[in-house]
């Protein structure tokens, strides 16, 4: 079997990271699936530890209940983690699923985001946090220290 639920602990840990830090799906937490596969697919030479997406329709006339997310996630790499990677993992998958409530009706609404932090290592290596959206972040962490590096490399 390629592909295959996963278990209630993972769920559990699902379950745990959505109350503590993604408030927004505390109403669809029953409605978020994990599934593993058995391999990960490899992307640019790397692992694809896991993605999430919108639960196809045909789940919800399969399945035991209307499904609205799928994390999908490779077991083979997932095996070899350590408690707080899977939980890493699982928060970072679930970062992907965004949610505001409607003004109008005040039910809320979901959707897919995208990462807010989008670069390859040897621009960073090269040209430094450059962008100014990050930069900005950067500032505000470090506000209160006297010494630091500069956001934006100098050559």
């Amino acid at each position: 079997m390629d592909k295959w639920k996963a278990n209630e602990q993972t769920h559990t840990s699902v379950k745990e990271l959505i109350a503590n830090h993604h408030p927004h799906l505390a109403d669809i937490c029953d409605d978020i699936v994990v599934i593993f596969r058995e391999k990960s697919p490899n992307k640019g030479g790397r692992p694809i530890l896991g993605k999430t997406s919108k639960a196809p329709a045909i789940l919800s006339l399969l399945g035991e209940r209307a499904y609205r997310y799928v994390l999908e996630i490779g077991f083979d790499n997932w095996n070899t983690m350590l408690p707080n990677q899977k939980m890493a993992l699982l928060d970072h998958l679930l970062c992907f699923i965004g949610g505001e409530e409607d003004e109008q009706s005040a039910e809320m609404k979901y959707f897919m985001r995208e990462p807010d932090i989008y670069y390859f290592q040897e621009e960073v290596d090269r040209n430094g946090h450059w962008r100014q959206e990050l930069a900005s972040l950067l500032e505000e962490e470090d506000e209160g220290e006297d010494e630091g590096e500069p956001f934006i490399k100098e050559d």
